[in-house]
């Protein structure tokens, strides 16, 4: 799974892609984005639809949001 970076997006577009992709993602289905900070605004969103997180280091000084719908 190759992440999508948004880091070069303003916000709120980094959290709108990432609501309305986690709106149509099928049970075990994972998807994951780059960006340039933990997205905290955003966590409580995702717990409440269910969703599962994670985060990893990109490597070049961003976070890696990897989401999964169990």
């Amino acid at each position: 799974m190759t992440p999508q970076d948004l880091r070069h997006l303003v916000p709120p577009e980094p959290m709108e892609i990432i609501l309305d992709a986690a709106e149509q993602m099928q049970s075990g289905e994972s998807r994951a984005w780059v960006l340039p900070h933990h997205p905290t605004p955003l966590l409580p969103m995702l717990e409440r639809d269910g969703l599962q997180y994670r985060f990893e280091l990109s490597g070049d000084g961003g976070v890696v949001l990897i989401l999964s719908r169990p």
